[in-house]
């Protein structure tokens, strides 16, 4: 237990890169942090830091010991709960569009097989995410394809993909931008909406809308929230980009009216893990449930389409 406690100073003073910030975090005192981690030197006998009056650089003893460190609070921290409580849980971390348009579905397509087995989700921003699941404080993200990629640290990503469907350009009855061959450049002279947007979705873009997105300074608003972006929609001019399983709803019931938007790509649903981590049963059986709920959303997404047409 001596050793458990030493590693978990030693995992804040590697990430802080810093003994009086960890000490601060821990909300312990300097030397009981200096001296934990110099006896787990003493008894490991190996240098896990080289310390200056200005700097604590890792050793490579410390670099190895930093992704086993973290493994192995995870691991005692899931012990703890699965003793106490008798559950397991999958924790995850999404964007915002994909946690609307696959995550109940998903759930209820696990509980066919996992019902008492917890499921925490959160929303974050890709560069925040990516540290939690790092440090192993989640279990697997939920993104865009292209987000994952561009993600730090994307190399140590496995990657799978889970649902791929359309995105299309959704408005109130009635609107403007609602005639035939409208080009990309008169489209975008309206206001637009994007959920969720960020620099990690132009790699996905073609070079012509990434050019004209740059031209007109669209959109002119982002909005982490698909809903609060269709609401945005429904009751003024606001043109928003919605993935079709999202908007399909409002379609039918004449809420919002719909168009395909040329060099639009794709919306790629992932799930990423970390690549040295051996995932849990009940992780992969949650993945093999999103692909199943994913396989039924693109279903109703192409009979809608094809209905629509």
């Amino acid at each position: 237990m001596a050793d458990l406690r030493a590693i978990q100073y030693f995992e804040a003073v590697y990430r802080l890169t810093s003994f009086s910030k960890a000490a601060e975090e821990l909300r312990l005192s300097h030397s009981a942090v200096t001296r934990s981690i110099q006896l787990l030197e003493e008894r490991w006998g190996t240098t896990l830091f080289t310390r200056t009056t200005r700097s604590v650089i890792p050793t490579s003893a410390g670099e190895r010991l930093y992704p086993l460190a973290l493994e192995m609070l995870a691991f005692f921290e899931t012990a703890k709960r699965e003793t106490v409580s008798g559950d397991r849980e999958i924790s995850l971390i999404s964007g915002p569009v994909a946690l609307d348009v696959l995550l109940s579905s998903a759930i209820i397509e696990f509980r066919k097989t996992a019902p008492t087995v917890k499921i925490t989700a959160d929303i974050m921003p890709p560069v925040l995410a990516i540290q939690e699941l790092i440090q192993r404080r989640v279990t697997l993200l939920l993104f865009a394809m292209s987000t994952l990629e561009a993600m730090p640290h994307a190399d140590r990503l496995e990657f799978k993909e889970i649902l791929v469907e359309d995105y299309i350009a959704v408005f109130r009855p009635g609107h403007a931008i609602d005639v035939e061959n409208i080009s990309l450049g008169d489209s975008l002279a309206f206001p637009w909406v994007f959920p969720g947007y960020d620099k990690y979705t132009d790699a996905e873009m073609p070079d012509e809308m990434r050019e004209a997105l740059t031209a007109s300074d669209a959109p002119l608003y982002n909005i982490y929230s698909p809903t609060a972006c269709m609401n945005l929609s429904m009751s003024s001019d606001v043109v928003s980009i919605i993935p079709i399983s999202l908007a399909a709803p409002f379609l039918r019931s004449g809420a919002l009216g719909w168009k395909r938007v040329p060099g639009i790509p794709k919306y790629r649903l992932s799930a990423a893990v970390m690549r040295d981590v051996k995932l849990d049963p009940h992780v992969q059986l949650f993945v093999d449930s999103m692909v199943e709920a994913a396989k039924i959303i693109e279903r109703a997404s192409s009979v809608w389409l094809e209905e629509s047409a």
